[in-house]
């Protein structure tokens, strides 16, 4: 199965997985309230923010690929208005329900998803620097600022990834004596 024929699926049966969209953070919210539990909740509403994200992710996939194949007039005329509603829907009220439930530090998921999305931040921003160096020294005239100050800059983005790596793998286990 290729992620063409995927998203073909999706499209021709887009009511019906639209509509287990729209139902999958109510009925996260269901399970939870039938099942509540300091070890099951957790567990739980990281499954469900897991699938929310991971809905964004082929989401954001699909208009990347549409609109740089297509452009945006074709994805307006034949896209699934459902199927373009439901992943945001789909993520902004499995927050809103775990956060209801829970605080988000104690969803698993959640921590990781943060920690994740601070190093995307840091690797886009070295990437966007390192990819046009050569663009900043003409334009911002960036050799005037000491070499030492850029490294330094540098070395703070790299910080604020290495927090982000913290975030989304955790504190290593203390040893017990």
């Amino acid at each position: 199965m290729t992620l063409q024929s995927l998203y073909e699926d999706l499209n021709t049966y887009g009511v019906w997985v639209s509509a287990v969209i729209f139902l999958m953070p109510w009925l996260t919210w269901l399970v939870c309230t039938i099942i509540p539990g300091k070890w099951e909740e957790p567990w739980v509403l990281s499954f469900n923010l897991a699938l929310a994200v991971a809905t964004i992710v082929m989401w954001a996939g699909y208009l990347a690929y549409a609109t740089n194949t297509a452009g945006w007039d074709k994805v307006i005329e034949e896209a699934n208005v459902l199927l373009l509603l439901a992943p945001p829907y789909y993520l902004l009220t499995s927050l809103w329900v775990s956060r209801q439930r829970l605080p988000l530090g104690a969803i698993p998921f959640f921590r990781t998803l943060r920690g994740i999305m601070i190093m995307a931040g840091v690797y886009m921003v070295l990437a966007a620097i390192l990819a046009r160096v050569q663009l900043y020294i003409v334009f911002f005239n960036i050799s005037q600022i000491p070499f030492s100050v850029l490294l330094w800059i540098l070395a703070g983005l790299l910080l604020v990834g290495y927090i982000g790596y913290r975030q989304a793998v955790g504190d290593p286990p203390q040893r017990r004596p």
